[in-house]
């Protein structure tokens, strides 16, 4: 934890108190100012068509220099309706100061300045974003487990954590992707795909990104169980039968959600089978229709029963060992804080799509993957800060209002007909 500290120091020092003040009242005025607008969310289709058409350096720097600080203002106040013991928390604290950081950097660009040395200096600026927030989803998994772990009834904020996670998350990926097509684009990032607008394959080859992801999770299923489900994958396109199943994506995105889920079934399916010389292997089927395009990722690692399976998408809720703990609040490993599936599913809505989960405990798990066939039709969904939001913050924790066995004390529970506790 000193570490941790040393780094909120690092961050908050400034080199006179007064001046310090008078700076932080102004950046918390224009985050106000900035936080009174909407984010303006694309379509991959508009994405596409500005790197393909325009490519204008110029344009996309008016239009980053208005949207990212109005997504990170919306952000921050957002943040500021967490309860106040979380965000009291040295990792909150830090992921805070890192969005505030941000904000106050994009805005010191003049947004009139267009000449080459100040498109130069932003882009510098948007690398360095990139970089601060690295390590965001890890350090705030970190403040929550602190959060959790000290308060003494976690399970009364459970529903608005959850809210603000799917949306903090959401606006991260947003951000993220508007800085990375800008670099990409018109900076000299080595990273560069020759194929590519950006991020964005224009010719996302799906059941290939699937196989990727699968090779994936099979080597690290390989390293720890010495052996791994082998892959049978079936593709269908009823768009155009003659050709291959291809669409306007983010390739990263989709191995991302991909290689979650081989991973999950891989583990069910070795931790079923652990004797077996051949287990099951996992199946897929890629379709694609007029409007969506679905891959499902079916195996036969035994399932779960709907008590636990409606928990798959809590965060911090996972079945695999809790990771150690670190001084250093930026390198906390991810896996086994149950992050896996609810930010996958995250990158699944983001344009649009979903991610759905069905298991048969005894047998198995369905995982349903949707995307948008059309680009028209990808579009961002980001949350915006405003008095519905405010509202569910402000909301009281509500009780059930069904009276379920398994949520009552035994004691509650008596015979009618003779007093007696069941």
């Amino acid at each position: 934890m000193r570490i941790v500290n040393k780094l909120l120091q690092a961050n908050l020092r400034r080199p006179v108190q007064t001046n310090y003040s008078k700076k932080e009242n102004a950046v918390q005025r224009m985050i106000e100012h900035y936080s009174r607008f909407s984010p303006s969310p694309l379509s991959l289709h508009q994405f596409l068509d500005f790197a393909q058409k325009s490519g204008d350096e110029k344009r996309s720097f008016k239009w980053l220099r208005q949207e990212l600080p109005t997504r990170l203002a919306n952000m921050v106040k957002e943040m500021n309706r967490l309860p106040d013991g979380l965000l009291a928390m040295p990792s909150t604290r830090l992921v805070t100061s890192w969005y505030r950081q941000s904000f106050e950097e994009v805005i010191d660009i003049d947004k009139n300045k267009t000449d080459n040395k100040d498109l130069l200096k932003f882009n510098k600026v948007l690398e360095g974003i990139i970089q601060r927030h690295r390590n965001v989803v890890e350090t705030m998994a970190h403040g929550i487990m602190e959060w959790k772990e000290s308060h003494k009834h976690p399970e009364d904020s459970q529903d608005k954590i959850q809210y603000f996670l799917d949306r903090f998350y959401t606006s991260r990926i947003g951000i993220r992707i508007l800085i990375n097509q800008h670099i990409l684009l018109f900076g000299d990032s080595p990273v560069r795909q020759p194929d590519f607008y950006g991020t964005i394959d224009p010719k996302c080859d799906v059941p290939m990104v699937v196989e990727d992801a699968y090779n994936g999770a099979k080597f690290l299923c390989e390293q720890y169980y010495l052996g791994a489900p082998a892959l049978n994958i079936d593709v269908h396109n009823h768009v155009d039968e003659a050709s291959a199943l291809s669409i306007i994506y983010v390739p990263s995105h989709l191995h991302h959600i991909c290689f979650e889920l081989f991973k999950n079934s891989m583990r069910a399916t070795m931790e079923r089978y652990p004797h077996a010389c051949d287990v099951p292997p996992v199946q897929v089927r890629v379709t694609k229709g007029k409007s969506d395009l679905g891959i499902k990722i079916s195996d036969a690692g035994g399932g779960a029963s709907r008590s636990v399976t409606t928990r798959w998408f809590e965060y911090l809720y996972s079945t695999a060992p809790r990771p150690p703990r670190s001084e250093d609040a930026r390198v906390t490993p991810l896996a086994g804080y149950g992050y896996g599936l609810p930010i996958s599913r995250l990158y699944a809505r983001y344009l649009g799509g979903d991610l759905e989960l069905q298991s048969m405990e005894g047998y198995g798990t369905d995982a349903y993957v949707y995307l948008k066939s059309l680009s028209t039709a990808a579009v961002e969904t980001v949350p915006v800060f405003n008095s519905t939001t405010n509202e569910q913050y402000r909301r009281p924790h509500l009780t059930g209002d069904w009276v379920v066995p398994a949520n009552q004390k035994l004691k509650q529970f008596r015979n009618p007909f003779n007093g007696h506790k069941h």
